[in-house]
């Protein structure tokens, strides 16, 4: 029984030996991407260890791929019976002993995400969770604090499938310590703030207005209230805790005093300064038109009813009531009551 064993072994050796120095061993092991797919593909394996062959036939099925029945043989010979828990590229200039090393070793492909300004904190954890295979729970924990939240800067991220929510976490920082250099900390110090509050103040600019080119002034604006210890009053922000506190709630079309009222560590016409964390990701470009703000004494705003998405600037309390009451009378014209 035993020389039999060893006959099996000593014929598989050979048989391996055969296959790995041969010149035709293209011809015996056939492992390529099909004509059809040209592009590469990925492979997600999300437990440790699990098996090569099922993973091959997974995608054999698929017909994604298309190999010899000797792949499989090979790969337990090879001892590459098992994948590493990771995320894997596959295109047509990967041989099937590649393959079998990549999966088997581990050698990992970095994923590339893409984080969008405008998104409020929950709708960026939401997003973020269909990259990875974490639970939103996890990545609240590490990515939701205030802290994190406030330190993202909207880009196309590259970085590894496995990175756990903490390293994801650190990886974000990075890029904000990046972001933030000599340059711009030293704009930010001319307006007296710190870089985390001007990403609160960009994100609360970005809400008032969406007209570009009206961002430095609206920051500018908020920036001369801050200096004389005035609240800022910012409507989104009010919105905003109304949100937080009836999530099941519509648009807010009309800002009313109700919601003015709401008590809440967002609500500026509660709370003097700024909010713990900006309203939503801000993105680059709102950042610097924030740090390129000149304030010149302006302490009011209201939205220009005779031009869509534009505002009108005082430093006249009388003018800014004045401009108050024009907008409220095009919004009864409309029938915008709440």
């Amino acid at each position: 029984m035993k020389k039999l064993i060893l006959i099996i072994l000593f014929g598989a050796f050979v048989f391996a030996g055969i296959i790995a120095f041969s010149p035709y061993r293209g011809m015996l092991i056939d492992f390529s991407i099909k004509k059809k797919t040209d592009l590469p593909f990925s492979i997600y394996v999300p437990e440790e260890g699990e098996s090569i062959s099922i993973l091959l036939d997974s995608l054999k099925a698929s017909e994604k791929i298309h190999f010899s029945k000797w792949v499989s043989l090979i790969a337990r010979i090879r001892g590459y019976d098992s994948a590493r828990f990771g995320h894997y590229k596959i295109d047509s200039n990967l041989g099937a002993m590649q393959f079998l090393r990549k999966l088997s070793l581990g050698y990992e492909d970095p994923i590339r995400f893409r984080v969008a300004g405008y998104k409020n904190r929950d709708k960026y954890l939401q997003e973020i969770s269909n990259f990875f295979p974490w639970s939103i729970d996890s990545l609240r924990k590490h990515l939701g604090n205030d802290s994190s939240w406030t330190h993202l800067i909207p880009n196309t991220y590259e970085i590894y499938w496995t990175t756990s929510p903490k390293g994801i976490a650190k990886r974000i920082d990075q890029e904000y310590k990046i972001f933030w250099g000599n340059h711009r900390k030293a704009k930010a110090d001319a307006l007296g703030l710190s870089p985390d509050q001007v990403m609160v103040l960009a994100s609360i600019s970005q809400a008032e207005t969406k007209v570009l080119e009206e961002i430095s002034r609206v920051a500018a604006l908020f920036v001369s209230r801050l200096r004389i210890g005035k609240r800022l009053e910012s409507d989104p922000t009010a919105v905003y805790a109304f949100h937080e506190l009836n999530p099941d709630e519509g648009v807010v079309r009309r800002v009313s005093r109700k919601i003015t009222r709401i008590k809440h560590p967002y609500n500026t016409y509660y709370i003097s300064g700024l909010p713990p964390s900006p309203l939503a990701s801000v993105e680059p470009q709102i950042i610097d038109a924030v740090l390129q703000s000149i304030p010149k004494g302006e302490i009011y705003m209201c939205a220009d009813p005779n031009r869509i998405g534009y505002h009108n600037f005082t430093s006249s309390f009388r003018q800014h009531l004045i401009n108050s009451r024009k907008y409220h009378k095009s919004l009864n014209q409309r029938g915008i009551r709440q």
